[in-house]
């Protein structure tokens, strides 16, 4: 196997740094307008560049993906060999297929490119570098909310403070040039979340409870869930309570006796806001009340048959003669058809959007639907069972190599080690990604080009590491 030249000071890798520096601002610029409309341009610069500038790490960085520990790369690019054979040989509509290919998997594959490549460079860098550059990554992160903040203050107050703000500054409640569905907050700010827990778990493993980041990350926390409640978004809500959850276990379990006071005072501040903010949702939401008995209507898909077209034909009542709430009764009942419709097409209908809504014309012609309201669902209902596979096993891959070396790094020098910060942020946003896939209507456009992006950068960073990590606190080879 060939192997790399012996760990160097940051001052033999000048362009190595400049290119690393150069793509985490293509992705802080990417990440604040991906899902803004009529930024589709920008968006293509951003990923064209980004891909550039991979496709050059990549070469200098061969070596690395001979190695076993490369196998979610391989994964990712059986993806992308399973969607082309798809085409060719097992496609139910080539026209919107190929179409597909030149939009949503040319895009998909740009940006994994870009971010395999800058995963395997990030993790040549020294600690220096690595500590300058996180404020870049970050900021990125944080966009889509800091962004959506300022839309609402401008449309609440704007008009009253004397301003002309146009239409690309306001939320839309309605759809327009310039609406934002929900799941688009979902898809950007749920894994900025999860970075935030993860670096203060970090932080609070090193013993660091006092800082500026410490500050950052825990204003990030109501931030996000403050577009949760702006935009009524229940995916993540439940998605973002299921994540502090988890913090807080982890928290519990790590060093159980170390800073028990000061954890057990963290906890029960976080807890007793989380619960105020819980109990104001729940009452905002009367669907949560009639959950059980909308089940009861949505799994019974012969009796009631509603669900077929999307509203057009009204809602059945439950038990409490009361109509259904819309949400509940149709992801339920979605859910259970799009699983009895992936048991008989496995393979899947080819399209990565609306593939469920294909395949229910076919077997119902008079039905109107689209999605399932599952990612992860309606993935398997495009691409099939054995893509789904290849993206979990990527993802799973990835997620164990990352835990992996968070051992080394606890092993060996953990408090100095600059590495630690984007281990964390990758395996952190990967777990939010896996979840939120579950229930959320998001396999789809930009949605599925992050989530390919970030599997990427997790494999490049992961198969990028040193397993011992005490080797790590020095870049391995200049470009």
């Amino acid at each position: 196997m060939t192997t790399l030249p012996a760990p160097r000071g940051d001052s033999h890798s000048p362009l190595l740094s400049r290119i690393v520096l150069a793509q985490l601002v293509l992705f802080a610029v990417l990440y604040a307008i991906w899902i803004l409309p009529e930024t589709i341009y920008l968006r293509h610069v951003c990923l064209g560049m980004g891909a550039a500038l991979g496709l050059y790490e990549i070469i200098h960085f061969r070596a690395l993906l001979v190695k076993k520990s490369a196998i979610p790369v391989w994964l990712l690019l059986g993806l992308f060999i399973w969607a082309m054979f798809h085409l060719l040989f097992l496609s139910s509509n080539v026209d919107l297929q190929l179409h597909e290919f030149k939009t949503i998997w040319k895009r998909t594959a740009l940006g994994a490119i870009f971010a395999l490549g800058l995963g395997l460079s990030l993790a040549q860098l020294g600690p220096e570098k690595l500590k300058g550059y996180w404020s870049l990554l970050y900021l990125g992160l944080i966009a889509p909310t800091l962004i959506y903040i300022l839309k609402y203050i401008l449309t609440q107050h704007g008009q009253a403070w004397g301003l002309s703000i146009p239409e690309y500054l306001k939320v839309q409640g309605v759809a327009s040039t310039f609406y934002i569905a929900k799941t688009s907050y979902v898809c950007f700010c749920l894994p900025t979340l999860a970075v935030a827990l993860g670096q203060l778990l970090l932080n609070i493993r090193n013993h660091i409870w006092l800082s500026w980041s410490n500050a950052v990350y825990v204003l990030s926390i109501p931030a996000i869930f403050f577009v949760f409640y702006g935009e009524n978004i229940k995916n993540g809500v439940i998605y973002g309570v299921l994540l502090m959850l988890i913090f807080v276990i982890l928290l519990l379990l790590s060093n159980f006796k170390r800073d028990l006071r000061k954890k057990v005072v963290f906890i029960g501040i976080t807890s007793v806001l989380l619960m105020m903010f819980l109990v104001n949702h729940i009452q905002k939401n009367e669907s949560w009340k009639t959950f059980i008995l909308d089940a009861q209507i949505a799994l019974d898909t012969d009796s009631y048959d509603q669900w077929k077209f999307f509203g057009a034909k009204g809602y059945p009542l439950n038990e409490s003669a009361k109509t259904v709430s819309i949400t509940n009764y149709e992801r339920m009942a979605w859910g259970k058809v799009g699983l009895s419709l992936l048991g008989e097409t496995p393979l899947g209908y080819g399209l990565i959007e609306e593939s469920f809504g294909k395949l229910a014309k076919q077997k119902w012609p008079e039905s109107s639907l689209r999605q399932s309201h599952s990612g992860w669902l309606d993935f398997a209902l495009g691409m099939g069972i054995p893509a789904l596979i290849l993206v979990w096993a990527a993802m799973f891959g990835s997620y164990m190599l990352l835990m992996r070396r968070s051992y080394g790094v606890t092993r060996a020098m953990r408090a100095i080690n600059a590495i630690s910060p984007w281990i964390y942020a990758c395996s952190w946003i990967l777990l939010a990604s896996f979840l939120m896939w579950f229930t959320t209507e998001i396999s789809q456009r930009v949605f599925f080009d992050a989530l390919v992006f970030w599997i990427a950068f997790s494999a490049g960073l992961a198969v990028a590491l040193n397993p011992d990590l005490r080797a790590q606190l020095a870049p391995r080879t200049a470009l």
